[in-house]
């Protein structure tokens, strides 16, 4: 890693990932802020077909306010930007600016709980991102999605319901998939809770926690990955559109020294991954797969209310 990549991973460290995102009870009535940062580096792993192989850094950086009119009713806003970092080297193991370089990310999401009954709360999501290279259309690198559900609160330990998370893809379809909203108790130690994801996660994953005592959390989390972004004019397919997509299943080790900072980090590896280009108007140009890969970083996160 050089110089610039230690400065972000100490920058970044930070909350892991083992915080539950759709049931955290908030504190009831008034604002909230919330600042993180966060700090992924994927190893180099090789492609298929002996062509080459890779490595990526991940950035990201986000600030939130939050709105309670009471404990289970919210509304927030939330701001965050970030940057991919690829280096691609080929058969011979040269450096190479293809298929892509650096990819920058902004985001505006919008959560919003509302309570539906006494037992019941609606869990709402919507998000306007920007993926793309230096020099790429921002009009055309540009995402909307929506991630709801609807959540029962089945007793003092256990809160489960479906939801759905619908978000539209730069080459022209549409991604559609399931979610599972869950914060369950299982032990006073062990839990099973919807997760957070890092930077261009478009979907929360599952995360089992043990709490170590009061400071200290441990968890296993996993989760589907999949990011596009819009290529610029000097890139393999000029115009196009690459993606990049994995299941990372990582462990995380969170400190909490007090009740407004999070620290933590995270360790594990990459499945299934798989790296795609499409030309200007959709079509796919080439798939490649890639070796399972160790990935690990940092999170942090500091909460004003």
């Amino acid at each position: 890693m050089n110089h610039r990549k230690t400065r972000l991973a100490i920058l970044s460290l930070s909350l892991a990932l083992c915080a539950p995102t759709f049931a955290q009870a908030p504190s009831p009535g008034g604002w909230s802020f919330t600042f993180d940062a966060g700090f992924a580096s994927q190893t180099e792993s090789d492609l298929d077909q002996d062509s080459g192989s890779f490595e990526a850094d991940r950035t990201f950086y986000s600030a939130a306010a939050d709105y309670r009119w009471n404990y289970r009713n919210s509304v927030g806003l939330s701001l965050g930007a970030g940057t991919s970092d690829y280096d691609f080297r080929d058969a011979d193991g040269e450096m190479t600016a293809e298929p892509w370089d650096e990819i920058d990310e902004f985001r505006v999401s919008a959560p919003m709980r509302l309570a539906l009954g006494d037992t019941s709360t609606l869990f709402a999501i919507p998000t306007l991102r920007y993926n793309g290279e230096d020099g790429a259309s921002t009009s055309d690198s540009q995402t909307w999605g929506l991630l709801g559900g609807v959540a029962w609160r089945l007793s003092e330990d256990l809160t489960i319901g479906p939801g759905l998370g619908v978000f539209s893809r730069l080459e022209g379809s549409a991604r559609v998939f399931p979610i599972l909203l869950i914060d369950w108790n299982i032990t006073e130690r062990w839990s099973l809770s919807t997760g957070r994801g890092l930077a261009a996660s478009q979907g929360p994953g599952l995360t089992l926690g043990y709490r170590l005592s009061e400071q200290w959390r441990l968890g296993l989390a996993g989760r589907w990955e999949e990011v596009q972004f819009r290529l610029g004019d000097d890139s393999a397919a000029p115009g196009g559109v690459g993606e990049d997509s994995a299941l990372p299943l990582v462990f995380t080790a969170a400190w909490e020294p007090g009740e407004s900072v999070r620290i933590g980090l995270f360790a594990g590896v990459e499945f299934g991954g798989e790296l795609t280009l499409y030309d200007s108007a959709g079509r796919r140009v080439e798939s490649r797969d890639y070796d399972a890969v160790p990935v690990m970083g940092a999170t942090i996160e500091f909460k004003l209310e």
